[in-house]
């Protein structure tokens, strides 16, 4: 079993995976194409180095990635993958002629661990080769910068693909960063309590210390944030960082750039941040004695900043209504034996009507390619995977935890699993984020009988549900009592043409008003 990494002959740091040629569990030959990356410059394929099956993916279409980073774990059918140790590549064991030498050097022999690369090289391997940056990830196309509240490891231990390291906050909750890399933590660079920007270095995986201090060296870090105490400590020994008196520091979304314990006295009295004239911290941040100093002003009502969460969600929508041309498509259904079968079921084991529209809405997008698809530049990217963003209301705003691979669950294990993520996300912890393909916002709960929602990109679509309601429906020209339920699709018109939304919407239909088969699955 080996990794396949991104190359480091890449002309760029970065590239986005274009696309994934194979599927997990897939076989694959010698020479056999791997993934797609485009970078800047050049799209740059990956081929399989030799006869192996490939047991996971660690980074998804779409996904950013850095020279060095694992992507994939490829080796014998139905090796596993979950201990620490089986992300380790595997080594050369020297020959019987070598061990004698081996044994009389008396040194430890650091042998470079197996990487994918475009051609082959002769050269030593560097320190740069050796070690890889964990970063700050960017969970959405908002976020400019995120806090690390806990680390789950620590130095010199071992991790593995898919092990929670950390604990961050962004704009909108609190959430586990998982690792994407295997290999050992040579150093944390960003303690508990700082805020840094995305895609910043937090810690690096290293065999030897002594190469990341070199890695260090030649890479100096240039965004790493001060801790806020210490930062806010320094500013009061000193009187305030002198020559550095400007006006607050703006990031170039337009955010002002203020420590944590000045966005919380801000919250607290009402201050709008705009309104603090100057930043006495690095760069023109705000401090905590900045905003002690303005006094707030009720004049015409009572000044309240936006939360870092409403900011999101404002910055998020607007991109999504000034750069998605939505349009709407709306479908009344005969909800009688929906409700029926709904109170049934909920004898047996706890669910919801919305976990009913979440397994309709699943089959239907397996059929439907469109719905778990994406526009990116000039391409369109249609994912495998059925990953369902479920809109949860919290009392600081909306969020949207992702149920991955929902077309795969039974409706028990659905409404099991979709509980969960509700109950998380408003703790303020997301799961699955940026992992979604399509949304479904329900409104129904609070009596809404219909309404339309804005789409959450990159995503194409996204479904509002009204409540069921009381009605009657027209049968050979009487009007019978029932229930009616109204669902309203609001779609990418770059992707999804009115003939086909009308079809997709036909197909929830079918399901919806005879739920027994969603029951079956």
């Amino acid at each position: 079993m080996f990794s396949i990494k991104i190359p480091q002959k890449m002309k760029s740091p970065e590239a986005v995976i274009e696309k994934w040629a194979v599927q997990k569990g897939e076989p694959l030959k010698k020479g056999d194409l791997l993934l797609v990356l485009k970078t800047a410059e050049e799209f740059v394929e990956i081929q399989c180095p030799e006869d192996a099956f490939l047991l996971q993916i660690s980074k998804p279409e779409g996904a950013i990635v850095s020279r060095g980073q694992v992507a994939a774990i490829v080796g014998a059918k139905g090796e596993s993958v979950s201990s620490p140790q089986m992300f380790q590549d595997k080594a050369p064991q020297p020959s019987s002629e070598k061990k004698q030498e081996v044994a009389e050097e008396k040194k430890p022999v650091s042998i470079p661990p197996k990487e994918v690369q475009m051609a082959s090289d002769s050269k030593p391997t560097t320190c740069a080769e050796k070690v890889i940056p964990i970063l700050m990830p960017q969970a959405g196309q908002t976020m400019e910068e995120g806090t690390l509240l806990a680390w789950k490891v620590k130095e010199g231990d071992r991790i593995a693909v898919g092990q929670v390291i950390f604990e961050m906050e962004t704009d909108k909750a609190v959430m586990e960063v998982e690792a994407v890399d295997a290999g050992r933590l040579a150093k944390i660079v960003v303690r508990e309590g700082q805020t840094v920007p995305v895609k910043t270095p937090v810690a690096y995986l290293a065999e030897s210390d002594a190469d990341v201090e070199a890695y260090l060296t030649a890479h100096p870090m240039t965004s790493q944030a001060a801790p806020p105490a210490e930062e806010e400590q320094q500013a009061t020994q000193s009187g305030g960082y002198e020559g550095l008196q400007t006006a607050p520091a703006h990031t170039q979304a337009g955010r002002i750039k203020a420590s944590p314990a000045a966005r919380k006295i801000a919250s607290e009295r009402g201050i709008d941040l705009a309104a603090v004239p100057f930043g006495s911290g690095p760069g023109g941040r705000i401090l905590s004695q900045d905003v002690e100093k303005v006094q707030p002003s009720t004049a015409g009502g009572i000044r309240k900043p936006l939360s870092k969460m409403r900011k999101a969600i404002a910055n998020n929508l607007l991109y999504s209504k000034q750069h998605i041309p939505h349009f709407y498509t709306k479908l009344t259904i005969h909800a009688q034996p929906l409700f029926e079968t709904y109170k049934q079921t909920k004898e047996k084991f706890p669910c919801s009507v919305n976990d009913f529209v979440v397994m309709a809405c699943a089959k239907a997008i397996r059929e439907y390619p469109a719905f778990r698809s994406q526009l990116r530049e000039n391409e369109i990217i249609e994912f495998a995977d059925v990953n369902i963003g479920i809109a949860v209301g919290t009392e600081e705003g909306l969020t949207v935890p992702v149920l991955l691979k929902a077309d795969h669950l039974s409706l028990s294990e659905l409404a099991e699993k979709s509980r969960r993520l509700a109950a998380a996300a408003r703790e303020g912890k997301l799961e699955g984020v940026g992992q979604g393909i399509f949304t479904i916002t329900n409104l129904g709960m609070f009596g809404v009988e219909e309404f339309s929602a804005i789409i959450n990109p990159p995503e194409s679509a996204i479904l509002a549900v009204g409540a069921i309601r009381e009605g009657a429906l027209a049968e050979n020209g009487q009007l019978k009592p029932t229930r009616l339920m109204t669902m309203t699709l609001s779609s990418d018109h770059r992707i999804i043409d009115g003939v086909l939304a009308a079809r997709f919407l036909q197909t929830l239909k079918g399901l919806l008003e005879n739920p027994r088969q969603l029951l079956e699955s």
